[in-house]
C-alpha cells in the first residue's frame, strides 16, 4: 500500500468533500448566478483532484469544458 504524505491526503479530501459540498449548494441555489458559482466551485476540484493529484474523475472533460465558459469562468456570489 502506497502511503501518501498527511498534507496530500488532507488536500485531497478537501478537494473530494468540496465536490460533495459544491453538489449540495448547486442543487439548492434558487438563483442563476449562485448555480454557476456552486458548479464552478465543483468543476474547480475535479479538475485539481485529476490535474494536480491523477486522480481521474468521470466528470474531468465536462469541467474542462464548462470552465472554458464565461458563466463558470467568472461566476462570484
Amino acid at each position: 500500500m502506497i502511503k501518501l504524505h498527511p498534507e496530500t491526503a488532507q488536500e485531497i479530501a478537501t478537494l473530494i468533500t468540496g465536490i460533495d459540498v459544491a453538489g449540495i449548494m448547486y442543487r439548492g441555489s434558487p438563483k442563476n448566478h449562485q448555480l454557476a458559482y456552486w458548479m464552478a466551485k465543483e468543476f474547480k476540484a475535479i479538475i485539481k483532484l485529476t490535474e494536480e493529484y491523477g486522480i481521474p474523475h468521470g466528470s474531468y472533460d465536462t469541467a474542462k469544458r464548462c470552465m472554458e465558459q464565461d458563466m463558470y469562468a467568472n461566476a462570484k456570489l
